[in-house]
């Protein structure tokens, strides 16, 4: 009698980007394997945060540049949070700050969004198999030095305020979506002014957008 080997179990994996086009590319890429099952998807930080604590799954594929709350503040409150699974980052950036920020946070892979279709197999392999895994294009740049940035001045809720700010939203809206007093949110706002040292929200926003927070 012929012994066959039992097939591996299909690993689960969670797509987190606001571009719908993405997240449909990245579900025809990972079908064609044959190895994983799509367990939830997201176009907000939020929505990854919650789904992934939800559905646990084992892989999460993020971008870096999402609404709402970014990839790597969304990596800090999941790993906060206890979840253990490999987190692969995607991400238009390449500066040598936003990829130590990423893998402060607990990302295990990061992924350089023009050569995500052909790389992101690779990634998520090598995580698996406790590897850190940079983007060939990319390793270069980081020497396995910490990169200090304005953003470490900062709490978790200071972020989430300063990126809601950056992205357009009135103090009353950023206190809606984080559950806040107005006056609570104002505490942080005049915070936020007095550790980055600007004045207001315009700079703020500059702030947010040179540490990879925001995408105009």
């Amino acid at each position: 009698m012929t012994v066959h080997p039992e097939k591996e179990p299909l690993l689960s994996l969670f797509i987190a980007d606001d571009h719908k086009l993405v997240r449909d590319g990245l579900k025809v890429l990972i079908e064609r394997t044959g190895r994983f099952r799509l367990a939830g998807e997201a176009a907000d930080g939020r929505a990854l945060v919650e789904g992934v604590l939800d559905l646990r799954p084992d892989v999460v594929l993020a971008d870096m540049a999402m609404a709402e709350l970014n990839g790597i503040d969304a990596t800090r409150q999941l790993r906060s949070a206890g979840y253990k699974g490999t987190i692969v980052m995607l991400s238009m950036h390449d500066e040598r700050r936003t990829i130590s920020q990423a893998i402060a946070a607990g990302v295990n892979a990061y992924v350089h969004k023009d050569h995500a279709f052909d790389q992101v197999i690779k990634a998520i392999d090598a995580a698996r198999r406790g590897e850190t895994w940079l983007s060939p294009q990319l390793a270069l740049m980081a020497d396995g030095s910490h990169v200090h940035t304005l953003l470490e001045l900062l709490t978790m809720r200071e972020r989430e305020v300063l990126q809601l700010f950056a992205e357009g939203y009135g103090t009353k809206e950023v206190a809606s979506q984080l559950h806040l007093s107005p006056k609570t949110v104002e505490i942080h706002r005049l915070n936020l002014f007095s550790k980055l040292k600007v004045n207001n929200v315009i700079e703020l926003t500059k702030i947010a957008i040179k540490e990879g927070m925001i995408q105009l």
